[in-house]
């Protein structure tokens, strides 16, 4: 019998993302539970006890594989507790339990897989983006931001821009609306308001049935990469920092400036790869700060102070910064495997 890794490898994940969608799926003598398919975005999980009285119920005499993927939260949707309770009811050890995942979750009584987010996009975008130059300045626009989910993160900066610095900007904001939930309504309703008289905001085109190819979401085709200055990035994960995602990982590659909404120390993240940012021109304190609405008012300032520099000025600060951007470029090919 193969070992449990072998398995993960060679065998679970060849089948396609799309068979992998299921909560519970069983091959050969392995069950796997892929908590992405009842995670939901606003950190928590559904249909939690129907899980565990089918998983009790089918776990008997198995080996299992837990997945964490696509911007799972582990610690605040309560995914380990339901693993180890699992754990310590089948017994598991590193030989029948494995954890594939992004978090330092704690748990040692199993096989742990975990990996790491931004080398895996940097190596899932380059064929899409490997023929992107970093354009020259000068800029035509300051600010570029490409939404699709609609969080209040990112309808409070699409608020901002198109209010703001509208003819300074790139907006698109494909949600209609904006995602809330509703025992939390009273205390966005002016937000909710705005969103519902004037999203979406269409940069191009709506998306059909909401479905991206990753050329849609980074390919130069759609985006005028040489014609904006910097792109404001919200992460999925603005809580946690272990799911740094294309939003961010893109930038890297085709020689944006950025300012990144995610988790605190995000960017420190990207310094531990080697890869540089942009402290020396742009207030980048807001990594540092725990408090999410403290970190996120730093970064509304932030923006506003570059919106209020003038093209000469922000084309002139792409002249100074294009070093690093350089120095990033050529990092990225580094940790790329497929350079």
């Amino acid at each position: 019998m193969n070992s449990l890794e072998h398995f993960f490898w060679h065998d679970y994940l060849n089948h396609s993302w799309d068979d992998r969608a299921l909560p519970i799926m069983i091959l050969d003598d392995v069950l796997i539970i892929n908590f992405n398919t009842f995670f939901d975005r606003d950190y928590s999980l559904s249909g939690v006890d129907q899980l565990l009285y089918k998983v009790h119920q089918l776990g008997v005499g198995k080996r299992f594989i837990f997945m964490f993927e696509d911007g799972i939260n582990p610690k605040l949707s309560g995914s380990v507790e339901i693993v180890r309770s699992l754990i310590k009811l089948f017994n598991l050890n590193k030989d029948t339990g494995l954890i594939f995942t992004r978090d330092d979750l704690g748990i040692d009584d199993v096989y742990v897989i975990k990996e790491n987010s931004i080398l895996m996009w940097i190596n899932v975008l380059y064929p899409t983006i490997k023929d992107v130059p970093i354009h020259p300045a000068p800029f035509t626009k300051k600010f570029a931001v490409w939404f699709h989910r609609g969080t209040f993160y990112r309808l409070q900066i699409a608020r901002l821009l198109k209010t703001e610095f509208e003819n300074d900007s790139f907006i698109s904001f494909q949600e209609r609306g904006m995602l809330h939930d509703y025992r939390y309504a009273r205390y966005f309703e002016d937000d909710i308001a705005w969103a519902n008289a004037n999203t979406p905001i269409v940069y191009d085109q709506l998306f059909p049935n909401r479905v991206y190819s990753h050329d849609m979401i980074v390919g130069a085709g759609r985006k005028p990469y040489d014609q904006y200055f910097m792109e404001i990035v919200v992460e999925t994960d603005c809580v946690s920092n272990t799911w740094i995602t294309e939003k961010t990982v893109k930038n890297l590659y085709i020689g944006k400036p950025f300012i990144a909404m995610s988790g605190p120390h995000s960017l420190s993240q990207l310094h531990a790869l080697g890869f540089k940012t942009f402290g020396d021109w742009i207030d980048e304190s807001y990594d540092t700060v725990e408090n999410n609405y403290l970190r996120f008012e730093i970064i509304k300032q932030e923006i506003r102070r570059i919106g209020s520099l003038s093209y000469n000025q922000t084309n002139e600060m792409f002249l100074q910064m294009r070093p690093v951007l350089e120095h990033n470029r050529q990092r990225y090919m580094e940790l790329n495997s497929h350079g």
